[in-house]
């Protein structure tokens, strides 16, 4: 049951980052202080924020419904989740220190890779 608790907030939390990152990719990344406006940026916004996460959060809203997907979902969650924490906690460490919203993103990401590991290693 937790497993599906977890996919399913995850899903709802990817859904709603890729929907915005789609329709919405300037004020997406307005916290951030980005003013790039080019075609290209706002193509890659749209793919990564937008499209990406949209797609993530399918493959975890599969994983909380459907007992056949939740190993897989888990398992992305972990390494998506693992991903982006290791690679903030890297730029902490290499660039600076950013605005402090960004620790509240890199804490929950590594919350989230944890309880997927835990739940992951529950299921097999």
């Amino acid at each position: 049951m937790a497993a599906r608790w977890l996919l399913g907030i995850g899903a709802l939390v990817f859904l709603a980052l890729g929907a915005n990152g789609l329709v919405n990719p300037v004020g997406h990344l307005a916290p951030y202080d980005l003013a790039l406006r080019s075609p290209a940026w706002l193509g890659e916004v749209r793919a990564n924020y937008g499209g990406m996460h949209l797609g993530i959060g399918l493959l975890l809203a599969f994983g909380a419904w459907l007992p056949d997907w939740r190993r897989t979902g888990l398992a992305v969650m972990l390494v998506f989740l693992g991903g982006l924490a290791a690679g903030r906690t890297l730029s902490v460490i290499v660039d600076g220190v950013p605005p402090g919203f960004v620790f509240a993103f890199i804490a929950i990401e590594w919350l989230g890779a944890a309880a997927a590991l835990v739940l992951l290693r529950r299921q097999l």
